[in-house]
């Protein structure tokens, strides 16, 4: 996953980042019109936006203070369809939002993870979603010398899903 970080004051690049060139995908919905989305769906303070590209598709990828909970959430936004993607939060894990919902504890998190993608764990992560799911997210280094974000449910240790951190 390339990312690409945009200021919001301003959105400007640095000299370096001009002087290359940027392959980026088509996108049928701009920064501006994604932003648009992000904030009818959680209105707020805009922190900070970035470009990910992932498997050839380009999302935006904002950091946003709410006005109604005043948690800064991170808010997708798909370049292709304008759509609200995931909505997310990372917290500590003492966090009662994650802690009311967590059934299984870190080890357990580990395990499930490191069963379904084989390595060497570098990081946990807690997140939360603003419908009260939580799910940890654990990044793997794999024997290859590849990175993998893993999400395992906090509540029933399922996998949920996975994302190569490598690029």
């Amino acid at each position: 996953m390339r990312h690409i970080i945009l200021t919001m004051l301003g959105l400007t690049a640095s000299a370096a980042v001009s002087a290359q060139t940027l392959n980026l995908p088509a996108r049928n919905f701009n920064l501006e019109q994604c932003l648009q989305s992000a904030l009818g769906t959680l209105p707020g303070q805009v922190k900070s936006a970035e470009l990910e590209v992932k498997d050839g598709v380009a999302y935006y990828e904002f950091s946003i203070k709410s006005f109604v909970d005043g948690h800064t959430w991170e808010v997708e936004c798909s370049g292709d369809t304008g759509a609200i993607g995931k909505m997310e939060r990372d917290v500590e894990k003492d966090d009662e939002a994650f802690k009311s919902v967590a059934k299984i504890n870190t080890r357990e998190a580990l395990q499930a993870a490191l069963k379904a993608h084989d390595g060497m764990p570098q990081e946990v992560e807690y997140e939360v979603s603003p419908d009260g799911r939580a799910w940890y997210e654990i990044t793997v280094l794999r024997r290859d010398g590849t990175s993998i974000e893993v999400m395992v449910d906090a509540a029933t240790g399922e996998v949920l899903g996975a994302e190569d951190e490598s690029n």
